[in-house]
């Protein structure tokens, strides 16, 4: 018989904003562990919030082996491996005032506009070890902030959004972020007559992923089926979750069944060529797949390929501001899109600015994208880039063709 154990630590700050004032603070510390028992055929799991006894919980574990839920025996091999990338951020002690400080500075600088929602500060810590002889474990801290924006004058709920999330704080800098957004917000400009291409962040391929799960496609279902080792994007498209310890805040090297990647880099698409599938122990064994770090479980249920923390589109080092020197349409507000089984991707967009220069330069009227994810990742493709227009925030874009409905 083999085991599992998994803990994860949370703990974390968070200052709310209402009305531009912070009304509350709330610090809260979770810790849950998960030991998973395996007896060669099935899979038994049991869960704990907060402390306890570990061999309660194993032994809880090994009687839950009679519920007969079938789990492939525990293999591979044995990995030891300790990173921390935490970093003393804001202290503990100075968060509340630091939170005060920024709400304050935005009410004042943005007098047009409220403010609301969370301000955070969180730290966490996971760790796993098995009965193979691995032991793993990441450190990791981070400020992430999320803000509704809203008009005083409009009628809407919110406005726009900014959200950030990295391993230091610079109130000049997510300021000057947000300055970005809202000095112009006001500079109502008419929709372009020409075409001009889109710039959208790259979560635009979350529609994509659950086409990317083994399950799926070798039932023959799914966007990709029977594409695996074909072309089907542009060769400059490289789709991967890349769990490089410092790349992305908080997101550990390992899954939640323990596994890692070589380089903690898996592909699922490289150079344009569909070359991998999203599975976790099971579905890896049953479809005799390579692993691909994908198993996700919400704390003590059966794991599954759900995990795509750390999933991007690679940059390989481009810049927005280098790329792209023509006009463009800006999308900063998009919900409720879907995707067709064909692919096409539809979505209303609530706020898009223009781009010109390298910077925003005024507001557009709503209207709605489509495209083909084929195209838009093919043929009509202009660059995947990192998006420098902010300074605080850390994300990638993709510039391409889309069809515009005004």
């Amino acid at each position: 018989m083999e085991k599992q154990k998994l803990v994860n630590r949370t703990r974390s700050c968070a200052a709310t904003l209402a009305a531009g004032e912070v009304n509350s603070l709330r610090i809260t510390e979770d810790e849950k562990t998960v030991i998973r028992a395996y007896d060669g055929a099935n899979i038994g799991i049991a869960g704990r919030i907060g402390e306890g006894d570990d061999g309660a919980l194993e032994r809880e574990a090994i009687a839950a082996l009679s519920l007969g839920i079938p789990y492939p025996a525990l293999s591979g091999d044995p990995a030891v491996r300790h990173e921390d990338v935490s970093a003393k951020i804001i202290d503990e002690a100075d968060f509340l005032k630091t939170a005060k400080s920024l709400a304050a500075r935005l009410k004042a600088r943005f007098p047009d506009f409220v403010f609301s929602d969370k301000f955070y500060l969180e730290q966490i810590y996971s760790c796993y070890s098995d009965s193979l002889g691995s032991d793993m474990s990441y450190s990791d801290s981070a400020v992430q902030i999320g803000f509704n924006i809203k008009h005083r004058q409009s009628g809407n709920i919110v406005d726009l959004y900014y959200s950030a999330s990295a391993r230091r704080y610079s109130e000049d800098d997510v300021t000057e972020d947000i300055a970005k957004l809202l000095d112009v917000y006001n500079n109502k400009l008419p929709m372009p007559e020409e075409p001009l291409p889109v710039i959208i962040s790259t979560s635009a391929i979350s529609y994509a992923l659950s086409h990317m799960k083994a399950e799926m496609y070798c039932n023959g279902a799914g966007l990709f089926a029977g594409k695996l080792g074909q072309k089907v994007f542009d060769g400059r498209v490289n789709i991967l979750t890349d769990r490089t310890p410092g790349r992305r805040p908080l997101i550990s090297f390992f899954d939640s069944e323990g596994v890692t990647s070589p380089q903690d880099k898996f592909y699922f698409v490289k150079d344009g060529t569909f070359c991998g599938l999203a599975t976790y122990r099971r579905s890896a064994k049953a479809f005799s797949l390579p692993l691909s770090g994908s198993g996700y479980t919400d704390f003590n249920d059966a794991p599954s390929a759900a995990d795509f923390r750390g999933i991007c589109i690679d940059a390989a080092g481009r810049k927005l501001s280098q790329e792209l020197k023509d006009r463009a349409i800006y999308i900063a507000v998009a919900e409720g899109g879907d995707m067709t089984p064909e692919g096409k991707v539809a979505m209303p967009v609530m706020l898009a600015y223009l781009y010109e220069g390298g910077r925003l330069v005024g507001t557009l009227p709503e209207f709605g994208i489509s495209a083909n994810i084929f195209d838009f990742l093919g043929k009509d493709l202009i660059t995947v880039a990192k998006n420098d227009i902010f300074g605080y925030t850390d994300e990638d874009v993709i510039v391409a063709g889309f069809n515009i409905t005004k």
